[in-house]
């Protein structure tokens, strides 16, 4: 139970997004230690507002399952469960993923939280600070220096709000903007780029006219749109002026992200730490040189920036810490 001695108990941690999932099961150390990672495990979609809420559990059984296997141990229930997962923002989907995991028996403390919370237990500095995550949509929180990390904290959030209505910023709009850049090439009422060609390889057609057709095929979705940001990333590294300015715009709406949260938090400039999570921010050096850009010009540049590897570590670190 909290504030007894954990110390040798079993932890999971799971991180689950728009594309992908991953788990981290690990052991609790004596007080002060480092938490012990035993395995590691990864899975397939585990948004269930996005994917569902069948797909998101099986996804994330998956993973938990890959983990036991890969520390040699079998699979049982442990101590304390994280599920850091996007798309449970909402009380009735939160409520579901925790009512599945405890009949499940997947943990004796279950704590089912939104992604970006977990990040702030990465142990890289203090858990307060504005969190970033762009993978395949986007979503930025804050927290208040001083307040104690639980599911149940306060947190103030910018955008997480899906495709339709958000996720700007995220990969999901920076393939659909390459993907349009595309086509308005193709017609000639929009600049030349080389992510026009980059991406007929990309869907195996060689015109522009048939990619309407193959981005309406039932294997293509959310993941395979965002992963078309990478066709743009890779375009902007070479100077192609379109993919230029698709990242820079990109950035700045990241950018507008942390810049509320540090208003609204009346943090100062130069004293708040700032966490990058996701894919896409993980994996684009220059996506996160311009939004550090934009920050530093508009006067909110934060103390420190922190890349945010293996987010499920940071959920097993938070149910570790929900139990000492």
């Amino acid at each position: 139970m909290p504030g007894a001695d954990a110390s040798g108990a079993l932890v999971l941690g799971v991180d689950g997004g728009g594309s992908r999932c991953a788990a981290v099961l690990a052991r609790v150390p004596p007080a002060g230690g480092v938490l012990e990672i035993l395995g590691r495990g990864r899975g397939g979609p585990a948004n269930p507002r996005v994917a569902g809420h069948g797909v998101a559990r099986d996804s994330i059984t998956a993973a938990m399952t890959a983990a036991f296997t890969d520390a040699g141990l079998e699979c049982r229930p442990v101590t304390s469960a994280c599920l850091g997962l996007a798309g449970v923002g909402r009380p009735e989907d939160r409520d579901a993923v925790c009512g599945w995991a405890t009949q499940a028996a997947v943990a004796d403390h279950v704590h089912v939280v939104t992604d970006g919370l977990v990040l702030f237990a990465d142990a890289a500095t203090e858990p307060w600070g504005v969190v970033l995550i762009a993978g395949t949509g986007s979503l930025a929180l804050a927290r208040q220096r001083g307040v104690g990390l639980s599911a149940a904290a306060p947190v103030d959030r910018c955008g997480g709000w899906g495709p339709l209505l958000g996720d700007e910023g995220s990969g999901h709009a920076i393939g659909l903007a390459g993907l349009k850049a595309a086509m308005r090439a193709a017609d000639g009422r929009g600049p030349e780029t080389i992510l026009r060609e980059a991406l007929l390889r990309r869907f195996a057609v060689t015109e522009a006219a048939e990619l309407v057709g193959r981005l309406h095929a039932s294997d293509v979705g959310r993941r395979e749109i965002a992963d078309v940001a990478r066709e743009v990333i890779a375009a902007a590294d070479v100077g192609d002026a379109v993919a230029s300015a698709i990242i820079a715009a990109a950035a700045a709406d990241l950018a507008a992200h942390v810049r509320t949260l540090a208003l609204r938090g009346e943090f100062a400039a130069g004293v708040y730490p700032l966490r990058l999570a996701g894919g896409l921010l993980t994996g684009a050096a220059t996506l996160r040189r311009l939004l550090v850009d934009s920050l530093s010009a508009s006067g909110h540049e934060p103390r420190s920036v922190t890349v945010v590897a293996e987010p499920a570590v940071a959920a097993a670190r938070f149910a570790a810490l929900a139990i000492q």
